[in-house]
């Protein structure tokens, strides 16, 4: 018959008689260990990932889009221009970033929604594969085009700010340009800028260059 050996047979007395304490190690190592495995799970390079399951990077229109857009019907009192900007390098969209264009694109179905990538090459006729621009593909209302920052400041009051090279450097520059691009957008086109954090449930015609 085969005996539990002297240090496991000390250790099983010493959790019984301290169980509250031998219950909140095991309740702290387990947490430990869940935070360290979501922390790199978090900050892991994104070129290591495999490629994101679930959607293919090309998406059948009439499964994803089942209800198409009644742009034939004339126009709605939303018409104008809906403008994302992404002004990182960026160009694989997240699922927020999708949900957010997809639902501007749905209850402004009259308007221009314009997303604008820095990351996308000028002059490019072909999207990156990505199952986020397949999908956003599949609403005629929605442009996906290259954000060309010299050209978008370029005869506006900010473009002075712009050509500072020093402002560049700055830590907090990429929120700041952010910022400026929405000021010029509205400036230059007028309509309706959104964060690509943003869920539209409903039709923001009451607004205007906001």
């Amino acid at each position: 018959m085969l005996r539990m050996p002297g240090c496991l047979l000390k250790l099983t007395r010493v959790l019984q008689s301290h169980k509250p304490w031998a219950l909140f190690i095991l309740i702290v190592g387990f947490v430990s260990f869940a935070y360290i495995k979501l922390y790199w799970g978090i900050w892991e390079d994104p070129k290591s990932r495999g490629p994101t399951h679930g959607l293919s990077a090309e998406i059948n229109c009439a499964h994803y889009v089942p209800s198409p857009l009644n742009i034939a019907a004339g126009p709605s009192p939303s018409t104008g221009n809906v403008f994302f900007v992404e002004t990182s390098e960026q160009t694989s969209p997240s699922y927020l970033f999708s949900c957010s264009v997809e639902s501007a694109a749905r209850t402004h179905p009259a308007a221009r929604v314009v997303v604008l990538m820095k990351g996308l090459a000028k002059g490019n006729a072909s999207l990156p594969k990505h199952w986020a621009f397949s999908l956003l593909s599949c609403f005629p209302n929605v442009e996906i085009q290259p954000l060309d920052l010299t050209e978008l400041f370029s005869g506006t009051p900010l473009a002075q700010w712009f050509l500072q090279p020093q402002h560049h450097q700055e830590p907090d520059f990429l929120p700041v340009l952010s910022d400026a691009c929405r000021i010029v957008l509205m400036w230059k086109f007028g309509g309706i800028y959104l964060d690509t954090d943003f869920i539209v449930l409903r039709n923001l015609q009451n607004l205007t260059n906001a």
